[in-house]
């Protein structure tokens, strides 16, 4: 009996713990171009913009996050936009001057229908100040960033954040799609689901065994 008390208690708080934290609202992540912030990989010595092939929008991207470093001045005005095979825009954005202070800032952009047509993104500055943004600097490369027209090894970060704060129970169709792409998808959509009664079937078969035990002792 006092076994069946202790193993009633222990999922009592692991089931209130998940319910808390599936519960919980936060600005969420909608995805990234895969480059990290390591070091400043785009230098403006003044007004002009920062273009580069492949930016990866993904759906429900409603922000984007660059990281830049204005040397102790203001953040100019910054334009964003995004743009298909025939140079129509995709999704655009724009941040005015001294909205933000220099570091990581977050450009707000438009709902896009068809994400995915995105080939090229650019990031246009005004003023007259140099700027530097952030991301890697790697070896000469066809996917290199051009910077006012001319190729320059290396590639900008951009981190992408979806609209407003959602708890993880809003986004249980996301995290099964993500899910699905991260992992060998026997299932397709159901890969996050077959785990989950898996798992569920092993802690059932944990607790029969505890149970047992205790009874066996007792």
């Amino acid at each position: 009996m006092r076994v069946r008390v202790v193993i009633a208690g222990a999922l009592a708080v692991v089931v209130a713990g998940l319910l808390i934290t599936l519960s919980h609202r936060a600005p969420r992540d909608a995805g990234s171009d895969h480059i990290v912030p390591a070091m400043f990989a785009a230098t403006l010595p003044s007004a002009g913009q920062v273009c580069q092939d492949n930016p990866y929008l993904p759906p429900g991207a409603a922000t984007a996050q660059i990281l830049v470093g204005t040397y102790g001045k203001p953040v100019p005005a910054l334009q964003l936009r995004f743009l298909d095979p025939s140079g129509a825009v995709v999704s655009s954005g724009h941040l005015p001057a001294g909205a933000q202070p220099s570091g990581t800032i977050s450009i707000p952009i438009s709902p896009a229908a068809a994400p995915g047509d995105a080939v090229k993104v650019c990031l246009a500055v005004a003023g007259h100040a140099k700027i530097v943004i952030a991301g890697l600097g790697i070896p000469p490369d066809p996917t290199d960033e051009y910077v006012n027209g001319v190729e320059q090894a290396g590639r900008i970060s951009l981190v992408y954040y979806r609209a407003g704060q959602e708890s993880w129970w809003s986004l249980l169709g996301v995290l099964d799609q993500r899910f699905g792409l991260g992992k060998a998808g026997f299932f397709g959509d159901w890969t996050l689901p077959a785990c989950f009664v898996l798992l569920l079937a092993c802690w059932v078969l944990v607790v029969r065994l505890l149970i047992r035990g205790g009874a066996e002792t007792g």
